[in-house]
């Protein structure tokens, strides 16, 4: 299975790349013109909602502070130093047990890796 994804900026383009060759229909924030580099979290969570997309970020503000109604599919990373493979092959792992339908809420990477 595959995943529709949007990587929030500070995730690696390393990642982008990874997951692409998984077959992961992936963008990432810096290149639509539509949010673009900065964007506000509520901004990225609209358009992922829109577009059927799974948010993934080292941001904690998607855990603590958008609103759950919004927008609760986050795959969520608590270290950033963690490499761009390590993080991709996660979501790859995840996707082969968990089709997008059935993420809900938070999945924090950290336990895929």
């Amino acid at each position: 299975m595959t995943y529709r994804l949007l990587l929030d900026e500070n995730i690696e383009y390393q990642t982008r790349h990874r997951l692409r060759s998984h077959g992961h229909d992936t963008e990432h924030v810096d290149d639509l013109a539509s949010i673009g580099k900065g964007s506000d979290d509520h901004s990225i969570a609209a358009y992922c909602t829109r577009e059927t997309r799974l948010v993934v970020t080292y941001d904690d503000d998607f855990v603590l502070e958008i609103d759950e109604s919004a927008h609760d599919d986050v795959l969520y990373v608590n270290d950033a130093t963690v490499s761009a493979k390590a993080v991709a092959d996660a979501i790859h792992r995840l996707s082969s047990q968990y089709p997008q339908p059935q993420i809900r809420d938070v999945v924090y990477l950290d336990q895929w890796m």
